[in-house]
């Protein structure tokens, strides 16, 4: 009876053992799950392109108020991030993890050191992309067609979510590529997207896409118009981030630590070595050039 009471001591023992080993990879996996499937709700348009259709139909909120509360859940993740020890975890958990904080890290560069959302009107005239929906068979198209209606009714509440969160003043680049973008979503939402879903047979799903593409198309040009009326004529030439701010981007979100110059040096060294190459393989095509 005491040995079989030792035994099942041990086992337990061990048991234990073995569960307090997993617990840091357990504990990580945990937090990074919990990481994602926030970044997807935020995120629902990269949820649909990686295969996660419970989000299809759905954009991310531009509004002010989501946006801070985004940034203010990324920073909790941040933190939370910062208590695993990678001596701790297993080799590959410790690599999932200096990943996901250099994503992380990245989110939060792009939020707050580029100022995103306030200073390029880019990420407006882009953000409704729709397509996904048209390039992957994975639903019947009156289903595809359904979510891109519910996605494009939601286009106007962008444009003014950009014309309330955009600084006064923004780079002069960005304003001009912005307006380049937004009209040729426009157009394309006009010409090719209409054209891509001329096999519809629902009526009333035809009705409802022609009505919110029609209305997106118009949000999107005016989007175009505002910034050339509003913003360019008094668009700034300020838009680089400056050597600093870009090799803390390098090290903090892209776990490089060169400097700058050097990277452009390998760059450079490489791209000549890529032409030379290139060079020989049309000379062994056609000599004669």
């Amino acid at each position: 009876m005491k040995l079989s009471i030792l035994l099942m001591i041990a086992n337990c023992l061990a048991s234990t053992i073995a569960f307090a080993a997993q617990t840091p990879d357990a504990e990580y996996e945990a937090v990074a799950e919990e990481y994602i499937k926030g970044y997807l709700t935020a995120h629902p348009l990269s949820a649909t392109s990686l295969g996660f259709h419970e989000y299809d139909g759905k954009i991310s909120d531009y509004s002010r108020l989501a946006l801070d509360a985004e940034l203010s859940r990324v920073r909790r993740f941040d933190d939370r991030l910062k208590k695993f020890d990678l001596e701790k975890l297993s080799a590959r958990q410790s690599i999932d993890l200096r990943i996901l904080q250099a994503a992380i890290k990245k989110q939060l560069f792009e939020t707050q050191e580029m100022a995103s959302f306030e200073r390029n009107p880019m990420v407006y005239a882009r953000a409704a992309d729709v397509n996904v929906y048209i390039k992957r068979n994975f639903a019947p198209l009156e289903d595809r067609v359904r979510s891109i209606v519910l996605i494009e009714q939601q286009v106007p509440n962008i444009v003014i979510a950009a014309k309330t969160n955009l600084n006064p003043v923004l780079p002069k680049p960005y304003i001009e590529l912005a307006i380049q973008i937004a009209r040729g979503s426009a157009a394309f939402l006009r010409k090719n997207l209409a054209e891509a879903v001329t096999d519809l047979k629902d009526e009333r799903v035809r009705a409802e896409f022609q009505d919110s593409n029609r209305k997106a198309a118009a949000a999107l040009t005016d989007y175009a118009a505002w910034l050339e009326r509003e913003k360019l004529p008094k668009a700034s030439d300020d838009f680089a981030l400056g050597q600093e701010k870009y090799r803390r981007f390098l090290s903090e979100t892209e776990l490089v630590d060169l400097a700058p110059d050097k990277i452009l040096e390998i760059g450079l060294t490489k791209l000549k070595e890529e032409q030379d190459a290139f060079a020989e393989a049309a000379k062994t095509i056609d000599p004669s050039k």
